[in-house]
């Protein structure tokens, strides 16, 4: 049971060429990530960890400017092409993360309830991507909303940005402990 988030991720990459050669990919898409397993998690951390860049933005921005008023937001203008390209790393990161989450469920028995709340964070990150993109896309493009969301929902989906921080912890947690664990 543990093994179906891993598997339906792999399997979705998979062309559906019958069920043996599905299950004889993900056999070797799994070997192949058991291997490199470290150097995964160290891209995951890493993927993750740049939306630390986007949270600076997040805050600086948008959150304080709705609270004071004005935008704290201080980074020079040839620079901010980075955020936006940081912005779009999400969604890497977040692949990486979840088959990093799904693949520690099925490998780590006594951790799989953390790795659960951890696939959860990211999973409704996933859901936020589409639903806040759509709407500034949508608008950066028609000068319209194509859906008006009510205020408090707005702040709930800022709040969802947030959700990477307890994730980013974690990640760098198992990175230090990985490297502790290797020097010895």
């Amino acid at each position: 049971m543990h093994d179906i988030y891993l598997y339906f991720f792999a399997n979705s990459f998979i062309v559906r060429s019958g069920h043996k050669a599905n299950v004889d990919l993900v056999e070797k898409f799994v070997n192949f990530y058991h291997r490199y397993e470290n150097l995964n998690l160290k891209i995951t951390f890493f993927l993750i960890s740049l939306q630390i860049l986007h949270l600076y933005w997040l805050t600086t921005d948008v959150v304080l400017q709705k609270i004071f008023g004005e935008s704290f937001f201080f980074v020079a203008n040839n620079l901010l092409p980075i955020f936006v390209v940081i912005d779009y790393i999400e969604i890497p990161a977040l692949i990486s993360g979840l088959v990093f989450y799904s693949y520690n469920i099925r490998r780590d028995k006594s951790t799989a309830n953390k790795s659960y709340l951890f696939l959860g964070l990211l999973g409704v990150q996933v859901i936020h991507i589409f639903w806040i993109t759509d709407e500034v896309v949508y608008t950066s493009f028609f000068k319209s909303s194509l859906v008006e969301f009510p205020y408090v929902l707005s702040w709930i989906a800022i709040l969802i940005d947030y959700l990477e921080l307890p994730v980013m912890a974690d990640l760098f947690y198992r990175v230090i402990k990985k490297k502790k664990r290797n020097t010895r």
